[in-house]
């Protein structure tokens, strides 16, 4: 029996609440005070219009905005921030057995654009046999399965909910991880949903659960 596993990135593999911290410090240091609280706010203003996080048009509406702003220097803080620096422990170990024992692909949400370049940027691509991303991964399972092929496929997540709408969908073909990391670590499914096959506390401790899965 053939085995694939989709990873998420964010807070999965990529320390995702570290790395927005330090991106906002990189922001104060180049707005006025009180400017860089008006990019946050178009962020999220951003987020609930497109029900996925964006960076670059969050950028691009505070230059609107702001047309005195510095937009190079942000642009620039968006176009070189160096993930990799907020890869968690073990990732790229982990992603090396995994492929072991059967293909690998990241399965991300997030923008079409920025999204692939972040998990390039992160040394991710690279370690894994496909990227895919979508605005809501959880709504394109058939085409996911169509382009990574299996008898079983592997969901690792840090969210249970996803993890539980992925299970409602495919069943007994999906086995579902949860990894209790990021500001999502502790939400349970919703009333109903079915939990996860699997859960651990950190991305690390998926090598060794790997070969059982």
């Amino acid at each position: 029996m053939t085995v694939a596993f989709l990873l998420d990135a964010d807070n999965t593999l990529l320390d995702n609440d570290a790395a927005k911290h330090a991106i906002e410090a990189g922001i104060r240091a180049v707005l006025p005070p009180g400017e860089d609280r008006r990019f946050w706010e178009l962020y999220e203003e951003i987020r609930v219009e497109k029900d996925y996080v964006d960076l670059p048009a969050t950028a691009a509406r505070f230059a609107a905005e702001h047309p005195q702003a510095p937009g190079a220097a942000i642009a620039a803080l968006l176009d070189t921030f160096p993930y990799a620096e907020h890869l968690y422990p073990g990732v790229l170990a982990v992603l090396a057995g995994l492929r072991r024992i059967g293909p690998v692909a990241i399965l991300s949400d997030g923008d079409p654009v920025f999204q692939p370049r972040k998990i390039e940027r992160a040394g991710l691509a690279a370690a894994v046999d496909a990227v895919l991303v979508y605005a809501h991964k959880d709504r394109m399972l058939d085409e996911v399965l169509t382009r990574l092929p299996a008898d079983r496929h592997v969901f690792v997540d840090d969210r249970a909910a996803i993890l539980a709408r992925i299970k409602g969908r495919l069943g007994s073909a999906a086995v579902t991880v949860h990894v209790r990391q990021g500001h999502f670590a502790d939400d349970p499914p919703a009333p109903g949903d079915a939990p996860p096959d699997h859960v651990i506390a950190k991305i690390a401790d998926l090598g060794p659960l790997a070969p059982t899965l």
